[in-house]
């Protein structure tokens, strides 16, 4: 062997070794809501950049795919980039002038006008002042993005034949299905905590802390202190030295003091924000799941029966494997998202599945798994509906609450209003939402990632966003009419990956979880292969 194959088999096996890493490695580690993941994260998407210019160096050749899509999300970049960047007072003022006033007066007005429209506000000093109202937060959110831009490009580039599809699809597919695993046994004897064993701050030193917890995807409540605790923490001064016996006892009878508290579901699975994050990787996973067996099962020439094409490929049992842990999977998704967020994953397997269904030569296979996937789908969502009338009790894990969203949307919607062109921040909506609710609990996120990002992005961030979805809209008749009749399942599944992803990011929180991030932007990266004219990614080339 040259060493110029050398280094290309060295290079294959480094990128499908890092790949596994950044995606299976995420969702076991905590999600990647644990303290030491976003340097490891780092880290590895730059090896992985790194791996992947170093292959394409010694096949030489270094092809440029004909698609905006990473360019898109360069200028995303260079949007948070750009919210970090003290402007002068004049630019500042026509770019951002919410963001102006709040760092030159140290409130929002219209926020004071709302309480007090009397209030007479001192002129703003044109001072320089970024467009992000958390430059820490806009900061930590551009590392992260431009690690998952490099898991993108590299799978852009890495997934050119039908075993590299298998494996990134496998990877997602997989954790999901571990989790799916994980849950139905907790969620059937009522378990809590990550992997049945660690709870936030009550586990050894590399586990979840509660920091982690504050700034994953959560809700938080401020919860009163019991009178003698207030009582007891006060210090122990007379009168007139301090905080006096009398304040302590007025403190006492009003009940003054609280504690910060998460408000979330009981934990489940490997991922923190377990609820939200299994309903997002299960909105990726079973569209794909559905596509590989389905995928599996298409005759490619002959009559041979169904049985008899399993057991010469020697495929029958990976086969029978998916379809065991897909069906309880299914019921698994709809008995934590109810039967409205339901909807998402519903949709994407009917996209996935219902040409398959259609199209002689697995017709009965497919419809048969679709339906049972459907019925499973449904009949978990219709459970969590009617779980206290049936059981008598609460349900394990509830759904996720429209009133909260629907106040969330609100609170991000104003957020959008105040600051239109280039947003508060990216990253910023867990700082900005307290100044906003009308009582109820704080979030981390506006439990919808397409309001969130409006938010944190202005209409620059939406146009970005746009232009993403509608390029990718046009591209997909023209690229299915690109695939073989027999390898078009893979296609429609990743587009009914896509469309519910899509739909359920329109509704609750996806991306704002590493784990899911990370999986999207490697999917993510076969989409953009598969749309930029590239049919390779469907063949098998050994």
């Amino acid at each position: 062997m040259n060493p110029r194959a050398k280094i290309l088999a060295l290079g294959d096996r480094a990128a499908c070794g890092l790949i596994a890493v950044l995606v299976l490695g995420s969702i076991a580690a905590f999600g990647g809501a644990v303290w030491w993941f976003r340097p490891f994260l780092a880290v590895a998407a730059l090896l992985l950049v790194l791996v992947e210019v170093a292959r394409l160096a010694a096949a030489g050749r270094f092809p440029l795919l004909k698609s905006p899509l990473t360019a898109l999300g360069l200028l995303a970049l260079g949007l948070a980039a750009f919210q970090l960047v003290p402007l002068p007072g004049a630019v500042a003022r026509r770019i951002s002038p919410a963001a102006h006033e709040a760092y030159g007066r140290g409130v929002l007005p219209d926020l004071v006008r709302a309480d007090d429209p009397e209030a007479a506000l001192p002129e703003a000093p044109r001072i320089r002042t970024p467009a992000s109202l958390d430059r820490a937060a806009t900061l930590r959110w551009l590392v992260g993005a431009a690690a998952c831009l490099g898991i993108f490009w590299s799978v852009s580039h890495y997934a050119d034949r039908l075993g590299r599809l298998y494996l990134v699809w496998g990877l997602v597919v997989g954790g999901f299905l571990l989790n799916a695993t994980i849950a139905a046994v907790q969620v059937s004897n009522r378990g809590d905590g990550l992997y049945g064993l660690f709870l936030p701050g009550g586990g050894p030193p590399w586990a979840p802390t509660l920091d982690d917890l504050f700034e994953s995807p959560t809700t938080t409540e401020l919860w009163e202190l019991p009178r003698a605790t207030v009582a007891a923490t006060a210090p122990d001064a007379g009168p007139g030295e301090g905080t006096s016996a009398g304040t302590a006892a007025t403190a006492t009878r009003a009940g003054a003091g609280a504690f910060l508290a998460p408000a979330t579901p009981p934990l489940f699975g490997t991922m923190m924000a377990s609820p939200g994050a299994f309903l997002a990787m299960g909105t990726l996973a079973m569209p794909l799941a559905l596509a590989i067996v389905v995928h599996l099962l298409t005759p490619l020439g002959g009559r041979d029966s169904l049985a008899d094409r399993l057991m010469s490929s020697g495929q029958g049992s990976l086969v029978l494997l998916l379809v065991l842990l897909m069906l309880p999977a299914a019921f698994v998704v709809g008995l934590i998202a109810g039967p409205w967020y339901s909807l998402p994953a519903a949709l994407g397997l009917v996209v996935a599945g219902l040409p398959a269904a259609a199209r002689p030569g697995c017709r009965g296979a497919a419809g048969a798994l679709l339906l049972s996937l459907l019925v499973c789908l449904g009949m978990g969502g219709t459970l969590q509906a009617r779980w206290e009338p049936l059981m008598g009790g609460p349900p394990p894990v509830p759904a996720p609450d429209p009133r909260l969203a629907r106040a969330l949307w609100s609170d991000g919607l104003e957020v959008a209003r105040l600051f239109p062109t280039v947003g508060a921040g990216l990253g910023t909506f867990a700082t900005l939402q307290p100044y906003f609710k009308d009582g109820g609990p704080s979030s981390t996120t506006a439990m919808s990632t397409l309001v969130q990002w409006s938010a944190e992005a202005g209409m620059a961030g939406v146009a970005l966003l746009a232009a993403a979805a509608l390029w990718s809209a046009w591209r997909i008749p023209g690229g299915l009419k690109r695939v073989g009749r027999g390898d078009r399942s893979l296609a429609h599944g990743l587009i009914g990956a896509a469309l519910s992803f899509t739909l359920l990011a329109a509704v609750h929180w996806t991306v704002e979880l590493s784990a899911v991030a990370i999986s999207a932007s490697a999917l993510g990266g076969t989409w953009n292969r598969w749309l930029a004219g590239g049919t390779d990614l469907f063949v098998d080339r050994g």
